[in-house]
């Protein structure tokens, strides 16, 4: 099976829902049901394609690269955890769609909506799929910027303004991001997603800011505490297929990528390292992000007055349980098998029912057209296998024994726990009793949804909704079905599924066993579970009696506390610098204005008097060297002339002496007319008489 299968069907896999989106932009407006069938059929092969990459990541790891794609390239990866989480993403992707062919029929620019649903699935797909940092950004960027879409796709004033809120945030996030992978690329020389503390070690400080971007880029779309704040408001306001998907699956690319910074790429290649020291920093931070995260939107939950806005919160709260078990993994190093195993089961499982409740709880909105609790009640008459469904799925994310979630988060209490016994830091015990604290508070509001929906009283017009239809019961029943799956097979859910997807991972082998042979069905793990549900049905009984109308004054915004300080910090530290930059640009252009008609006064002065005297000085000193060197020059050229004058006369006087006289000189008596002969004596006159002529012409000077 799956023979045809080869590295290349990597980036098909990603570029399958983009050609998808480009058939439904140029044909979806002329047919509505060839539409969605492109849709559900891109969806499908996505699938399908996610799914035959196991015989290969089965034997190891999956690479493929475009080297000359826009000038740096893309690599393609895929070990057994992208495989899980590409396979996850397209199964719910493939649900969604079917679901959405049901729910959009009722709303409003269809075609926009899918080409930009295919446009997010190409981009998360990429995410899991990608081999180093960058091919992540890109293509995590392309799922934020089509994701936006998706939010404001109703184009009401709430979705303008949580659409606007998701765009900066993302932005701000990916830049973060951006930069962070510019860093690592200058300190260590590589983007790839591989073990590479050896290289940072020697950072220093840089290491933690290196960390720290990019924990922001990707704990912005994780909905990390303080980083949540676009989150509870772009779902609600999103289609409800969309909202299950962001929920489920596109907040877990942030939980991916701070997988694959704090669990490999700050972890050292040997296992007795001393490096794991410094992992064990990172992961002790993350624990604590994690608990505060679970528990900050487990209180802000317990007051909503909407179900899809606690939905939201709720799922803010449980990437805080996938968030401490990352750390966890982190803080327990190489030993770390059993926080790696609870945060990658939970992560199957908050997929699955965060995505069924938030398409049941779409259900319901697409009879009653409101979600406010005070408008719903006594639903379950009219929507009986959508309220069982939404049961199993809120007693899973509780931590109900039999179901999914009780096995996570068992998993997930044994590894806070194993990360206090570590080294006993108090700390992490009273990270626990958070912990333990807030999976009451989950069941205490999740049992309020349930109740206030299908349990409350029937409303007056409720006898008017239309029954559930045979598609939205076959996706709720398939996804009971898997949440029974998870809790009651969770030994093979461990074997065929979590512990391959740590072969990529260091741990003990001896740990990875362990985790093997784990059993949750015991005294002590029933007893921890059973404190968590009693804690959260004292707190619904108690808060009942209040209306859940908690206390909370608004200053504990976040955004009150956090965010408008900040930026009004900043308005202010720009407009400060703004007026100091004003003020000199006066002071220097328009204050200045005598000082420098003084300075040009001055320079008018200098050049009219004291630059024309300058000019003569240099002028007469300048004649002055004329004449003294032509003076020079004639004095030498005349005594040259006079010297030459008189060569002249004793060469004439010589030539043409006759020997009448010779005055007793022997030279001149050899040199008579009468020893020359002829043809000499020719030459001799002919040379005097020559130079009697220059005699002739000469000047005397």
């Amino acid at each position: 099976m799956f023979d045809w299968v080869f590295p290349h069907t990597l980036p098909l896999i990603v570029l399958l829902p983009f050609i998808g989106a480009a058939v439904i932009a140029v044909s979806g407006r002329k047919n509505g049901r060839l539409r969605d069938c492109i849709a559900i059929c891109t969806a499908f092969f996505a699938f399908i394609l996610s799914i035959s990459l196991y015989p290969l990541v089965v034997t190891g790891q999956v690479v493929y690269e475009l080297p000359s794609l826009m000038g740096q390239g893309l690599m393609f990866r895929a070990d057994f955890l992208g495989f899980v989480f590409a396979v996850l993403a397209s199964f719910i992707w493939l649900v969604a769609t079917v679901y959405s062919s049901h729910y959009m029929r009722q709303q409003r620019a269809n075609s926009r909506y899918y080409i930009f649903l295919l446009l997010s699935l190409g981009g998360c797909l990429g995410v899991f799929v990608a081999g180093d940092f960058l091919s992540l950004f890109l293509f995590f960027e392309a799922m934020t910027l089509a994701a936006y879409v998706l939010v404001v796709h109703s184009e009401s004033e709430d979705a303008l303004a949580a659409g606007r809120k998701y765009l900066y945030m993302g932005i701000f996030g990916g830049l973060c991001l951006l930069v962070a992978i510019l860093l690592l690329a200058m300190h260590t020389g590589t983007t790839v997603i591989t073990p590479n503390m050896e290289r940072l070690a020697d950072l220093g400080i840089m290491r933690w800011v290196l960390a720290l971007l990019f924990f922001i880029g990707f704990g912005i779309k994780a909905g990390a505490v303080p980083l949540h704040i676009w989150l509870p408001l772009a779902h609600p306001v999103a289609p409800t297929p969309a909202s299950a998907l962001l929920s489920a699956i596109m907040i877990k690319t942030g939980a991916y990528g701070i997988i694959r910074v704090f669990n490999l790429l700050f972890t050292p290649t040997d296992e007795h390292s001393l490096l794991w020291q410094t992992t064990a920093q990172f992961g002790l931070w993350l624990i604590w992000i994690g608990v505060i995260t679970m528990f900050v939107a487990a209180v802000l939950a317990l007051v909503q007055q909407q179900a899809k806005r606690l939905l939201a919160y709720s799922s803010v709260s449980q990437m805080g349980y996938i968030l401490m078990g990352i750390g966890s993994a982190a803080y327990l190093g190489f030993d770390g098998a059993m926080g790696f195993a609870s945060f990658s089961y939970h992560l199957l499982n908050h997929a699955f029912f965060k995505a069924g409740m938030f398409l049941m709880v779409g259900s319901i909105y697409l009879r009653t057209h409101t979600l406010d609790y005070a408008k719903l009640g006594g639903l379950w008459r009219k929507f009986p296998i959508t309220a069982l469904a939404f049961l199993m799925a809120g007693a899973a994310i509780s931590g109900v024994p039999g179901f999914n979630g009780y096995v996570s988060k068992t998993l997930l209490h044994h590894a806070i726990v194993s990360a206090w016994e570590q080294q006993y830091l108090v700390s992490l015990w009273w990270a626990e009793k958070v912990f333990v604290l807030t999976g009451g508070l989950t069941f205490c509001y999740i049992l309020r949804l349930f109740v206030t929906l299908f349990l409350g009283r029937e409303k007056e017009n409720s006898h008017d909704y239309q029954s559930e239809t045979l598609l939205e019961r076959l996706i709720f029943v398939a996804f009971a079905g898997i949440i029974l799956y998870g809790g009651l097979a969770y030994a093979q859910v461990i074997e065929r599924v979590v512990l391959p997807m740590a072969a990529g991972f260091s741990y003990d082998a001896y740990g990875l066993n362990y985790v093997a042979k784990s059993n949750v069905w015991n005294a002590q793990d029933l007893g921890g579970i059973a404190i968590s549900l009693g804690i959260g049905a004292a707190a619904f009984a108690l808060l009942s009696r209040i209306g859940f109308n908690l206390p909370l004054p608004k200053q504990l915004s976040i955004e009150q506390l956090l965010y408008k300080p900040v930026l009004n910090f900043l308005l202010g530290a720009f407009m400060t610098i703004g007026r100091m930059l004003e003020a000199a640009t006066e002071s220097v252009l328009l204050g200045s204005v005598r000082p420098l008609a003084q300075l040009a006064g001055k320079t008018g002065n200098f050049d009219d008097s004291l630059l024309p005297g300058i000019g003569r000085s240099i002028l007469a000193a300048l004649l002055f060297a004329r004449e003294q060197s032509y003076e020079f020059v004639v004095s030498k050229v005349s005594e040259v002339a006079r010297y030459i004058q008189q060569a002249e006369w004793i060469a004439f006087f010589t030539l043409i002496k006759i020997d009448y006289n010779p005055r007793g000189d022997e030279l001149y008596k050899r040199l008579t007319l009468m020893n020359l002969d002829l043809c000499l004596f020719i030459v001799i006159v002919t040379l005097v008489i020559i130079f009697s002529l220059r005699f002739l012409t000469l000047t005397p000077f």
